[in-house]
This record gives structure tokens, sequence and C-alpha cells, in this order.
């Protein structure tokens, strides 16, 4: 009996060290639908998916919903692969990248909300980590790997709209919150004002880190550096005003010391996605001095025609 529980208990231990890294590594949940791309019934099942999309009550819904189907087209390819049906896991590949171009359409949308933007961005980066997953898995056949190749290109592409659209509603949120506290100091109310700056504050760091770890197209990260040095601007106005109250100035130097830190960051970022380059004039001759060319002038140059030819020259210039 002892030793029956002893097995039990190892047994248990195994599974519970074994089970988070296979769940680790197996983010997207095994398919289990009827109508898979090898089905004559798959076309149908898109429809349908694409009618409950349209009928969602909100863009975050929508959108939501567009992600979770692209997560079953991952879950599709990898049911096709297993099985060996490689055409069939290529159309759920197509299908991936359809849906890829109709996430991009929503995230866009007016009236979507960071929250939302920021959920689906956590689930493109978990198809990222799986399709990869998948192209470099040596069993995998070359057959199926151009597709998964774009299918990891468009989630790539997915992930920096969404990212762009987070930074873009972040940064319109502190733009109002500094024209908010302007508003309230010009008005008097100190208090309502140093609200503001606490929430421009705690969304600065939001953006601090939406661009060290969210991939944030250059364009979009130029763009948030000309309206935080806009904020900055403002905010030295405030600061230097000499109507301005002791009392408001510190909460404005710590906002313009947010700010400062963020602009920091975003130089950073955008010095990342620049390779040093180094001005013409810096720029040491690096020709090899074998394949330098001759550069002494004409006049100084020794006279190279062979004595052969000069002593044949010599009677016509006589």
């Amino acid at each position: 009996m002892r030793e029956k529980v002893i097995a039990i208990g190892v047994m248990v231990m195994l599974v519970m060290t074994f089970t988070p890294v296979r769940a680790a590594q197996e983010d997207v949940h095994p398919y289990q639908g009827r109508f898979g791309p090898d089905s004559p019934l798959y076309g149908l099942k898109i429809a349908f998916e694409g009618i409950d999309e349209a009928v969602s009550l909100s863009a975050d819904a929508k959108l939501d919903k567009q992600v979770a189907h692209a997560e079953e087209r991952i879950a599709e390819a990898k049911a096709m692969i297993e099985k060996g049906k490689l055409e069939a896991a290529e159309k759920a590949m197509e299908r991936y990248t359809a849906k890829a171009a109709a996430i991009n359409g929503t995230a866009t949308k007016p009236n979507v909300t960071e929250e939302g933007l920021q959920h689906a961005r956590q689930m493109i980066r978990k198809h990222e980590r799986v399709l990869h997953g998948l192209f470099d898995d040596p069993m995998m056949p070359e057959q199926a790997k151009s597709a998964l190749q774009r299918a990891l290109g468009n989630s790539k592409a997915v992930g920096m709209v969404l990212s762009d659209n987070v930074l873009k509603i972040q940064v319109r949120y502190v733009e109002e919150k500094v024209a908010k506290a302007k508003a309230m100091m010009e008005k008097g109310d100190l208090e309502a004002a140093e609200e503001a700056m606490e929430l421009y504050m705690a969304k600065m760091k939001d953006i601090n880190e939406t661009m060290e770890k969210a991939n944030v197209t250059e364009e979009w990260l130029q763009h948030a550096r000309l309206m935080i040095r806009k904020h900055e601007t403002v905010l030295h106005g405030l600061i230097d005003d000499p109507n301005m109250p002791e009392q408001s100035k510190p909460a404005l130097r710590r906002a313009l010391n947010n700010s400062r830190t963020a602009e920091d960051t975003l130089n950073r970022v955008i010095g990342k996605m620049r390779p040093e380059e180094v001005p013409i004039e810096e720029r040491p001759d690096e020709t090899p001095a074998k394949e330098r060319p001759d550069e002494t002038p004409a006049k100084e140059r020794p006279d190279e025609t062979p004595a052969k030819e000069r002593q044949r020259a010599a009677p016509a210039e006589q």
C-alpha cells in the first residue's frame, strides 16, 4: 500500500513538473472542430464567423472575435500538418492572412479602446511565438514553411499596427490632460489641475512601457516625440508663469520630468532602429594601398615611355 502511495505521488510530481512546459509550448489550444480546412463546409464556417464579427456591439468586441478566429486558423493549420494534409494547412494559413488584414482595419477604428488594443496585441504576440515554433520545428515539412512564413510576417505587421494605435491613444490622452491642467490653473482650480497632472504622469509611464516593449513603427515614434516636446513647452510655460501659484509648481515639475524621461526613451528606441552613420568627411579612406590610383600630378610623373620607343621617336624629332 505504501509503495502504491509513493508511486502515485511520483506520478503527480511528474505531471506537475512537465505539464507547464508543454502548456508553454502549446499556446494555441488543439483544434477540435468538425469543419476544418479539409472539410467542404469550411467556407460556410468562415462566412458565419464573418457575420458574427459584423454584428458585434463594439469595436473592442469585434477585435476580440477577429483575434480569436485568427488563433483558430493557427490551431487548424497545426491539426492539418499533424495529419499530413499540407494543402489544407496552407488554406488555414491563407485565412489567417485574410483575418490579419481585417484586424488591421478594426484596430484603426476611432471607437476602439486602449484596453481592447492591448488585449489584441498580447494575443497576436502569442500567435507569433506559436508560428515561430512551427516554422523552426525540424520535423516541419518544407512545403508548409512558405505559408507559415507568410502568416508570421502578417502577424508581425498586425502587431505593429496594434502597437501604433495603442501609442496613438496614449499620446492623445496625455495631451488632453495637459490641456485640462492648464485650463484648471487658469480658473484657479488647483486641485483639479494637480489631479490632471497625476493622471498625465501615470499615463506617461504607460507610454514608456509601450515604446520599450511594443513593436512601434518609427513613424509613430517620431509623431509621439513631436507631441511630447509640445507638452514640455506647455509645462515650461506654466512653471515660468509669474502668476502660477508656488503650490502647483512641484506637480508641474514632476510632470515635466516624466515628459523628459519619455523623450529620452523615444530617442533611445529610435536610435536602435537606425544603424550608426559616420559623416562622409569623417570616414577614413578604406581603399587598400594597392588598389589606390596613382594621384601624383601629371607634371611630376616620370616619363614612363619604354626606352625602345623613345629611341624610335628621336629621329623624328631631329
